[in-house]
């Protein structure tokens, strides 16, 4: 197998190993998803997604996120991109309920739909089969990007195998799980994001114009979910034109710049089309030609930076590390990295920097109701990238740091799945104003929240089989369990098959 840095393409098996990468994570998140909403924030995203079907705009009803807009309707605060890239599954969970109504299928409607929450038709929070579909959008996503990073560590030097034990823990041992059960915007926004740096990873491997294209149409996606995203934009843009500056041949400044330009274009032209979207849709919702959008323009920097950084990295209730325990060895298995790979370091960097620094720096820095620093949730994947490069050459005893580690991921991510947070919420009194007591004070943390609540076994567990199994009973969920099961054994086979095939090319190439 040529060295990552030599071709972007990889092998067949690998190719295909990625496809089933994809499918067994996808597998394993539909089982785990909650199949209703939780927040305010999702309610709005997919009331907008359902407005965009039912009647061709974005306009919402009255809701908590909402606000007044130039016809004097209300229309959500945040950006169109995932309401956007949700029709597909609105559309699906149409077409199921029309066909279930017409075959009279009432449990089959109610395993899908789950109890009611909210006021219908335009502010429920579940017992719509088209919001199990929508609620579906993450399992994608994330599944998605599971595969794409798996890719990326190929890239970037990782045998098959120790690629796929990284995707592993990415997929099923940090904070990224349990947002493939919701219907927040951080897993399109982490997919996105991670899009765009493996195609930028594979225009340094060898330069092509389609690579640079994708990168940007990425990028311009991601400010479609996200416009917040625009603070990863200098990173992006400084990896690109360091790489392409490199390969230009020798000459007068002035003509090696313009070439510079001309080379950059098929970046720069979808992100610039991704910020003309983000601004038009602001207009259309409140006459604002703005790329920043209503969110944006309210967020504030008004929290104390110290205060910021110090809950981002260390609080009981939003340290990164303690949601996502790996990154722990971030420090251990970057060195290496960096030296290897300095260009793609440096950009991870500068990326985490810029992140950390505007997350720490807005009033609402802790992003709640929450489980866990979900502003923080695109940097994980990119951090872990070394992960997987460093476990094929650190002796086994090293194995000793990473498995409690992984142990300890996959317990806080049980906590996050399993558990609804604001059921906790309003079971343990928080208040959601200063100074966030649960978030600093180890007694009242959201992680003994959970787990209380999990043991309890109560209506704080959460899950859409869980539901199923209390609504419909255990002669309607076990058949679902059982046709999972096969499903992810089936796919389990097929991963296995195309890793050894897959290792099998990387020995002998």
């Amino acid at each position: 197998m040529p060295a990552p840095t030599d071709h972007p393409r990889l092998p067949a098996p690998c190719r295909k190993l990625g496809l089933w990468i994809f499918l067994l994570l996808l597998g394993v998140y539909v089982a785990l998803t909650r199949g209703h909403f939780f927040t305010t924030d999702e309610v709005t995203v997919y009331q907008q997604t359902r407005s965009l079907w039912e009647r061709g705009d974005l306009a919402v009803a009255p809701l908590p996120n909402s606000l007044p807009g130039r016809d004097g309707r209300y229309y959500g605060v945040y950006g169109a991109g995932q309401s956007v890239l949700s029709l597909p599954f609105y559309a699906v969970g149409k077409v199921a309920r029309l066909g279930l109504e017409k075959l009279g299928a009432r449990t089959a409607l109610d395993v899908f739909a789950g109890p009611v929450l909210g006021q219908a038709p335009n502010r429920l929070w579940g017992g719509e089969v088209e919001i199990f579909f929508v609620n579906l959008f993450n399992a994608v996503t994330v599944a998605a990007l599971g595969a794409v990073f798996f890719c990326c560590s190929l890239r970037l030097g990782a045998e098959p195998r120790w690629a796929f034990a990284s995707t592993l823990i990415l997929g099923l041992a940090t904070h990224l799980t349990g947002f493939s059960t919701g219907y927040y915007q951080h897993g399109a926004e982490a997919l996105f994001l991670l899009c765009a740096f493996d195609a930028l990873v594979r225009d340094a491997a060898k330069s092509r114009w389609q690579s640079r294209f994708a990168a940007g149409a990425s990028a311009g996606a991601m400010l479609l979910v996200r416009i917040n995203t625009a603070v990863l934009l200098p990173a992006l843009t400084g990896y690109l034109l360091f790489h392409t500056w490199r390969r230009l041949p020798s000459g007068a400044v002035g003509g090696r710049i313009l070439q510079l330009a001309r080379r950059s274009l098929p970046f720069f032209l979808p992100v610039a089309a991704g910020l003309l979207a983000a601004a038009a849709v602001s207009q259309w919702k409140f006459g604002v030609f703005d790329i920043r959008g209503a969110y944006a323009r309210t967020l504030g920097f008004t929290t104390p930076l110290l205060l910021g950084l110090y809950g981002n990295l260390f609080s009981v209730g939003e340290s990164i590390f303690l949601f996502s325990p790996i990154l722990i060895l971030a420090p251990v298995y970057f060195r290496g990295f960096a030296r290897r790979h300095p260009s793609e370091a440096a950009a991870i960097l500068a990326m985490s920097v810029s992140s950390l620094l505007l997350y720490s720096k807005i009033y609402l820095w802790h992003g709640q109701w929450c489980f866990g620093p979900r502003y923080l949730v695109h940097l994980v994947p990119l951090l872990l990238l070394p992960l997987g490069p460093w476990l094929q050459t650190v002796p086994k005893r090293a194995w000793m740091a990473v498995a409690p580690l992984v142990a300890a991921g996959v317990l806080v991510e049980i906590l996050h799945v399993f558990v609804n947070v604001s059921y906790v919420y309003w079971h343990e009194g928080y208040t959601y104003a200063e100074p966030f007591a649960y978030l600093f004070v180890p007694s009242q943390s959201q992680l003994l929240a959970h787990w209380r609540a999990l043991l309890a076994w109560d209506n704080r567990v959460d899950t859409w089989l869980v539901n199923t199994a209390r609504l419909s009973g255990a002669h309607v969920t076990v058949p679902i369990v059982l046709c999972l099961a096969w499903f992810l054994a089936w796919c389990l086979r097929q991963v296995v098959h195309y890793l050894r095939e897959a290792q099998e090319t990387f020995r002998t190439s």
